[in-house]
């Protein structure tokens, strides 16, 4: 029987469509003397024994610590010098780059798509303490006294084909913030995806915006309040509000959802947005785990979108028994990945949507040493 034939008009077999690449969770970790290392995640692989699912009723439990794995290998290794966990950043689509010190204050890039090193342009200064944020396809810098922008790398050009190669456009300077960095409690994109609000500490606390667009950027005060969230927030396109976790102390373990703001100073922006606290908790619930740190990653807004909350803590693993008191104490360190979606129920109430999923690595020694990533752990979804 003779095949087929597509008509003008597209009938017939389908084009096949490019696949798409998976993403994985890339995790960075301090752990040998001399730099770090990139390890590579894949949060849809099952672990059998290792893949923990819980239902609402199981929610408050932590699974058990005997099924704990060690951390995939490495897939690539910075030798650098030590200089905490808020020097690195990922931008440009598949780049994990590295903006601490260097003797020339160039920017190690790896992308976890080819495998490659190579060097972003040199920075004005050495960073201190800075904070990353990516909007679109550039990235923005926030250190002491400094604010500063990064357009994206060039496209790759054939050295044969007789053009000149271009240069990565250098750092540049952008209207220096009207508070100081180590003041900062949160931040957050717009979903606008141009509009960067910046939440400072204080006596009644203080929220920034600044419009990436603007013919004339400046940052812009808010009003006199500040976001609910510790470190980054993450836009929920279903429930249309920023998530993050819990600023407060006392509310340790819990996420927040919070109303996002106008963009527009005559429509009440500067008062402050509703927001909500989760009634479960993802963490911190075994009295013989302590919480040393986390981070809220964002793993894209498909058809759900969905988050993992990255902890590290210790892990008291003395035998049980009426002497456990009595013995030694025996610690390990461990990395536990929880996946899942958010989602209001029928009170309103912001609770996590259907069952989450739980991966618990066990940490090495080395890593352990160096507390600075236990406490601000370091993960990307690329």
């Amino acid at each position: 029987m003779p095949r087929r034939l597509a008509d003008a008009t597209g009938g017939g077999r389908a084009a096949k469509r490019p696949r798409q690449r998976r993403k994985h969770l890339y995790l960075v970790t301090e752990d040998w003397e001399q730099g770090y290392s990139i390890r590579k995640v894949d949060l849809e692989e099952d672990y059998d024994a290792n893949i923990h699912t819980l239902d609402k009723e199981q929610a408050g439990n932590s699974p058990r610590k005997h099924s704990d794995r060690r951390l995939p290998p490495a897939v690539f290794r910075l030798e650098a010098p030590h200089q905490g966990a808020d020097h690195f950043t990922a931008a440009f689509g598949t780049k994990i780059m590295a903006l601490h010190h260097t003797p020339r204050r160039y920017v190690p890039v790896f992308d976890v798509r080819t495998r490659c090193l190579s060097f972003g342009p040199r920075m004005r200064r050495d960073p201190s303490t800075p904070i990353y944020v990516p909007v679109a396809d550039r990235l923005y810098g926030l250190d002491f006294d400094t604010f500063e922008m990064l357009h994206p790398p060039p496209p790759l050009v054939d050295p044969n084909c007789g053009m000149d190669v271009p240069k990565w456009r250098s750092w540049r300077r952008l209207p220096p913030p009207p508070f100081k960095r180590e003041r900062v409690t949160s931040h957050a994109v717009h979903p606008d995806g141009r509009t960067i609000f910046v939440s400072i500490d204080g006596k009644t606390g203080a929220t920034f915006s600044f419009d990436t667009m603007a013919s004339s950027p400046r940052w812009t005060r808010s009003g006199s309040w500040k976001l609910p969230f510790k470190g980054p927030a993450h836009y929920d396109c279903d429930l249309d509000a920023w998530v993050g976790l819990a600023r407060d102390p006392d509310m340790l373990g819990r996420l927040c959802s919070c109303d996002v703001p106008s963009t527009d100073d005559d429509d009440g922006c500067r008062q402050l947005p509703a927001w909500k606290l989760s009634k479960e908790k993802l963490f911190c619930q075994d009295p013989d785990e302590k919480h040393i740190g986390a981070a809220l990653v964002c793993l894209g807004t498909g058809c759900r979108s969905k988050f993992c909350v990255v902890q590290c803590l210790s892990l008291d693993d003395r035998e049980e028994g009426m002497y456990k008191e009595y013995l030694p104490e025996r610690e390990r360190y461990l990395l536990r990945l929880t996946t899942f979606s958010l989602a209001y129920d029928k009170n309103g109430d912001l609770r996590t949507a259907a069952r989450r999923r739980v991966r618990s690595f066990e940490l090495p020694k080395s890593v352990a040493e160096n507390s600075a990533f236990l406490v601000d752990p370091v993960a990307f979804w690329m």
